[in-house]
């Protein structure tokens, strides 16, 4: 007689979570282990049926049920070994048999290995056991067919030598290679553009099909999250699933497990801070609870990147849970629906014009790759407004060895369209620094690391507030020479919060006139963008004559992601102009001064033996009035003449 029993199931075969629903666990006392007491298991606990034939006895006289064995009080399942409980008996023949077996799933692998240990010291000649089949059955073969062993040990009571006999089992019927065809659907509830949305991202896995290994998503340009809007979960918590309601953006939704009735698990996803380098993270937290099972949390991290030309936010899970954590049950997703929900955190596109989509690269488990693609629509945008200001200003202070200066700032009120490009085109007075031009950074050093360009190819800095980071974005303006272009270009270089976005201007000069253009902004909200090209010896401008002579114009053409333009003949503000005296004639003891002002504010004319005299302008004259007279002691002597005024 046998009186310890194992079995190690083959390679493949493992438990399955799509067993789950409607399943349910017998406690011991319904079982009732070593009394003769009725089986009282819930249906729902029926693992499959049992045929047991021993000695003297027709065969098929004992027959039963194997069940899912629950722990004492009827509560949930919490790790492994899992008890099967198998009853079989005959009210013919007076016969009751009650065994408890344990299986113990390989953690990594999930295989099985089931033992009998405290079996009843009786012959017996065959013991089948038949698990149920079906859409839910509690176990589900691999993806690959071809014959595999399962391994068993018997021991018997006699203490004679035990056996170990082996049993082939076949796996027929399936493609070869295994195919690897996801797909994905997506949805914005609702779809205006810059608006606060629902996004839905679903991704499926038919049956069959290799299991999903890695996940890429590119979220459609414009499509962004409002960081400040949520805490972002630290470690260790992100790692442990213990993020606090603050971090949550979104929920997700899990169909896993083999057949035609894949178990439904639903979880949470949060924003992090930095994961994997990356400045932005997720933790997909999914609890593993189905029927009488409560197995843990299992957690999956993403990590959040941007695209630095196009703010495309890129989500990659480089490593799809395939376990239930410590459980040794094979997930076997099905579908993955991500629902980002939290109330003002994402935000719509402005564009409706070019096509946007929603793109994800998928590696399945055997290392194959696919790609899906789908359309994203967008609505409303040709309602938005668009009202940017765009502000110039230089200094007087210009010279050969430092150059000119140039700063400009564009202002955006908040919800309506964003910016999609820049024209802007300088007056000849202030022309490109032929000597710095010669200087620009290469175009692969500027790729493979911006802040190696070499110093003479550094022009200026910029700046940037926009409502999607924390921070506000900031960092250098390179002249960069890319391939066969004839000029440099003006690169900007903006961080912030470890997300890094560059701007590229592309410049022209015709005839000393020189024109730059920032035709692919990415279409996410700013509220303002400043540029500041500052003198030195490394400016990107010169001057060509006096700047404060005559006014300085810049024509500027702004257009907004829904085709809006914003044009305007910009006013370049000089500052540090001075005043400068373009009339005067004295007339008795009084000097009258036609005065030239280049901003609002305050002058004033004082001598020896004058008078101080001062007016308050409140914006620049071309020419305003300025009497000086002589005092009381300068009145005593022979009228005087102007002969110089400063």
């Amino acid at each position: 007689q046998v009186k310890y029993a194992a079995v190690n199931l083959p390679a493949g075969i493992t438990l399955n979570s799509a067993a789950g629903g409607g399943l349910e666990a017998c406690t011991p006392a319904q079982f009732g282990l070593g009394t003769k007491n009725p089986v009282a298991c819930p249906g729902g606990s029926s693992l499959g049926t049992v045929t047991l034939n021993v000695p003297g006895l027709p065969e098929g006289s004992l027959r039963g049920n194997m069940y899912l064995g629950g722990p004492e009080g009827g509560g949930p399942i919490t790790k492994p070994p899992y008890v099967i409980d198998v009853a079989a008996d005959s009210e013919r023949y007076g016969v009751i048999v009650r065994v408890k077996g344990v299986t113990t799933p390989n953690p990594e692998t999930g295989q099985l290995s089931t033992s009998f240990t405290e079996n009843p010291e009786q012959p017996f000649s065959d013991l089948i056991l038949k698990f149920n089949g079906g859409a839910r059955a509690p176990l589900a073969n691999g993806l690959t067919c071809g014959v595999s062993q399962a391994t068993s040990g018997f021991v018997p009571f006699t203490g004679q030598a035990s056996a170990y006999p082996l049993a082939n089992f076949e796996v027929a019927g399936c493609a070869n290679p295994v195919p690897f065809t996801p797909s994905q659907a997506t949805s914005s509830e609702p779809a205006q553009a810059a608006g606060s949305s629902t996004y839905a991202l679903s991704f499926n896995r038919p049956e069959g099909n290799q299991y999903l290994a890695k996940i890429t998503n590119v979220l459609p340009a414009g499509l962004v999250g409002l960081i400040p809007t949520v805490t972002q979960c630290g470690e260790p918590q992100a790692a442990l699933g213990t993020c606090s309601s603050a971090s949550r953006i979104g929920g997700v939704t899990v169909t896993a497990g083999a057949g035609s009735a894949p178990y439904t698990f639903h979880g949470q996803v949060y924003l992090t801070g930095p994961f994997e380098g990356a400045p932005f993270g997720l933790s997909i937290v999914v609890p593993n609870v189905a029927g009488p099972f409560s197995l843990g949390n299992t957690i999956a991290r993403a990590r959040i990147n941007v695209n630095q030309s196009t703010g495309q936010v890129i989500a990659t899970d480089n490593s799809v849970p395939m376990m239930v954590p410590g459980a040794g049950i094979p997930i076997r997703v099905r579908t993955l629906t991500f629902s980002i929900d939290r109330q003002g955190f994402e935000v719509n596109p402005t564009n409706c014009t070019t096509p946007l989509f929603t793109e994800s690269t998928f590696t399945g488990s055997l290392g194959t790759v696919a790609a899906a693609k789908t359309p994203f629509p967008v609505e409303g945008c040709s309602g938005l407004a668009f009202g940017p200001t765009f502000k110039a200003t230089t200094s007087a202070k210009t010279s050969k060895q430092n150059g000119a200066s140039l700063e400009t700032t564009i202002n955006m009120p908040a919800g309506g369209a964003n910016i999609r490009s820049t024209l802007v085109t300088l007056p000849k007075t202030l022309p490109s620094r032929l000597s710095t031009l010669q200087k620009a950074c290469p175009e692969a050093t500027f790729a493979a690391n911006p802040y190696s360009c070499p110093e003479g190819s550094l022009v200026g800095s910029a700046r940037a507030n926009t409502p999607t980071l924390p921070g506000k974005l900031q960092g250098p303006a390179y002249l960069v020479s890319h391939g066969g272009a004839a000029f440099p270009d003006l690169d900007l270089v903006l961080e912030a919060n470890g997300v890094r976005v560059i701007l590229v201007g592309n410049t022209d000069i015709k005839n000393g006139i020189t024109t730059t253009n920032f035709a692919s902004t990415p279409d996410v909200a700013v509220s303002s963008i400043t540029v500041l090209l500052p003198t030195g010896p490394h400016s990107a401008l010169t001057a060509y004559g006096d700047v404060c002579k005559s006014p300085l114009y810049m024509p500027t053409t702004i257009t907004a992601q829904n085709g809006k333009v914003f044009k305007q003949n910009t006013k370049i503000n000089v500052t540090n102009c001075g005043v400068k005296v373009v009339g005067q004639k004295v007339i008795g003891n009084t000097a009258y001064l036609t005065v030239r002002t280049f901003a609002p504010g305050r002058i004033s004319g004082s001598g020896s033996q004058l008078i101080t005299t001062a007016r308050n302008l409140s914006n620049a004259q071309s020419g305003t009035s300025l009497k000086v007279s002589l005092n009381g002691f300068g009145a005593g002597h022979k009228p005087r003449k102007v002969q110089r005024f400063a």
